[in-house]
């Protein structure tokens, strides 16, 4: 028990710090990520089914149907089933932010017990600044992986939720239209 309490208190800030740091990196590169399939959707939902060429020899550019560049539900379907997987990386890195403060507290009392064993002045300070310290830095790793996870993917997120809401409304309301026009 000893040599965990003391693994504790030598170790406990620099794994609090490098778990928050590669966490952080984590949901940055899949905020990057979802962020990128974000792009994909709404340029594949706005995109008008259009070529665009210069007329004959002169400078001005003609629109015409371009049916090889149809974007179907299919497709639409198959980018959301990608950003989905996205998604369940991001579900996953956010449910390591509430370790943080959980490591803190596991600091805290590790320290209490080294306190408890001490003696002497200088034996109680280290361990009160063991204590102290795990627990402000489980805190400010879980506020700050907290705030990054707030702002950027969760943002993305929410958009791209948005749009195929409104995707699949859409699509009701053709299939709805389809069904009527043929009886």
């Amino acid at each position: 028990m000893n040599v965990l309490l003391q693994f504790i208190a030598d170790y406990g800030v620099e794994c609090i710090v490098i778990g928050g740091v590669v966490i952080a990196l984590f949901l940055l590169v899949n905020g990057l990520q979802l962020s990128s399939q974000k792009n994909r959707i709404e340029e594949a939902l706005e995109r008008r089914n259009k070529k665009y060429a210069f007329k004959g020899g002169s400078k001005e550019i003609e629109e015409t149907d371009d049916d090889s560049a149809a974007i179907t539900p299919d497709t639409i379907r198959k980018y959301e089933t990608e950003f989905n997987k996205k998604c369940s990386l991001h579900s996953v890195l956010i449910q390591f932010i509430p370790i943080f403060p959980l490591l803190g507290i596991l600091g805290t009392v590790a320290g209490l017990m080294l306190q408890m064993q001490s003696s002497g002045t200088e034996g109680m300070m280290d361990s009160m600044d063991v204590a102290l310290e795990t627990t402000l830095y489980g805190l400010f790793a879980s506020i700050i992986l907290k705030v990054i996870e707030a702002v950027f993917p969760s943002r993305v997120i929410y958009e791209i939720e948005v749009m195929m809401d409104d995707f699949d409304k859409k699509m009701s309301l053709a299939e709805m239209f389809e069904n009527y026009k043929d009886k």
